[in-house]
């Protein structure tokens, strides 16, 4: 099955969620794999590729402990399942259902991937459309992940 017709709608349905339109579709769709070698297999010009694992996308961000305070795991796994990301994950075939676990990564490859896609304004304005943190709450988070040497402690 081509890249398209395989992860098209996933892609579309997460657009329409998170409020950003991806430039780069193959990085949504990496952002919402979660999936096995076998799940992942897609036909671009005739060859058989692979789509990475959400892993990558999810550990981009230089996190730090405001992030575990505002970002836990627990919350991105509720707002994801809130939002319905959850119909959007690629899974392995034998995998019936997406945990906690499988949807806070995946909430947080999408930043990942929306921050390479878009920058830093783009991910704050999914940010603020997920309400993962309020909009005083993202300036002073971006202002420590970004520009932590003006930050007084």
């Amino acid at each position: 099955m081509d890249f398209y017709t395989r992860f098209e709608d996933a892609i579309a349905r997460s657009e329409t969620v998170i409020g950003h339109t991806f430039r780069d579709k193959p990085l949504c769709a990496e952002a919402l794999n979660n999936g096995g070698p076998t799940a992942s297999v897609y036909i671009a010009n005739g060859q058989y590729l692979r789509l990475p694992k959400n892993d990558r996308l999810a550990v981009y961000a230089t996190w730090t402990s405001m992030r575990n305070d505002m970002l836990c795991n627990d919350h991105l796994a509720q707002v994801g399942f809130t939002l319905g990301l959850n119909r959007n994950i690629n899974k392995d075939t034998g995998t019936t259902s997406v945990s906690k676990k499988m949807m806070a990564t995946a909430v947080e490859a999408i930043l990942g991937a929306v921050h390479l896609d878009g920058g830093d304004v783009a991910l704050r304005r999914v940010m603020a459309q997920l309400r993962l943190a309020s909009p005083c709450e993202t300036l002073v988070l971006f202002q420590y992940l970004f520009f932590p040497m003006f930050i007084e402690i």
